[in-house]
C-alpha cells in the first residue's frame, strides 16, 4: 500500500481497529469498511469504506478503497468508487459525499475526477495532509 499506512504487525492494534470497525458498524448501520470481491469468483481484491470522516457521526460521509496491487489498472477502483458514492446517495440521502487522497497519489485522483468529484481544497486528516474531492447529488 503506497499511499496507506503499512500492514500492521501488531496483533493487538489490529484487534482493536477491528473492534473499533464493528462497533462503529453496530452503531452506524449500513456504514463502515467492508471486503471488495472480484464479480466473477468472489475473490477478495481489497476493501472499501463508506463511512463519517474520521469515523465521527455528524461528519460528512466519506469514500474510499484499497485495493491488492494485482488489481490496480483494471477499472475496479472506478467501478467501486462510482457504487460507493450511489449507495451513500441512495441509502443516506446525503447533499454530498467526500474522498481524500495522499497529495502524491494521481491515480486515486484521477479516479475521483473521472467519477465527477472535484478537487475542494487540502485538508490534514488521518495524521498527514490530503487533497479533499467532493461529489455532490
Amino acid at each position: 500500500m503506497r499511499y496507506i499506512r503499512p500492514p500492521e504487525p501488531d496483533p493487538e492494534v489490529i484487534r482493536k481497529r477491528i473492534a473499533m470497525y464493528l462497533e462503529y458498524g453496530e452503531n452506524n448501520p449500513g456504514l463502515g469498511v467492508f471486503i471488495s470481491r472480484w464479480k466473477n469468483n468472489g475473490q477478495p481484491v481489497g476493501n472499501c469504506v463508506v463511512r463519517h470522516i474520521d469515523y465521527q457521526p455528524g461528519n460528512d460521509l466519506e469514500v474510499g478503497y484499497v485495493l491488492l496491487q494485482e488489481y490496480w489498472g483494471q477499472g475496479l477502483a472506478t467501478e467501486i468508487t462510482r457504487t460507493l458514492a450511489r449507495y451513500a446517495f441512495d441509502q443516506f440521502d446525503v447533499p454530498k459525499v467526500v474522498a481524500v487522497t495522499d497529495p502524491d497519489n494521481t491515480a486515486s485522483q484521477n479516479v475521483l475526477l473521472k467519477c465527477g468529484f472535484r478537487l475542494v481544497g487540502q485538508r490534514f486528516i488521518y495524521d498527514s495532509n490530503n487533497l479533499e474531492f467532493e461529489l455532490l447529488r
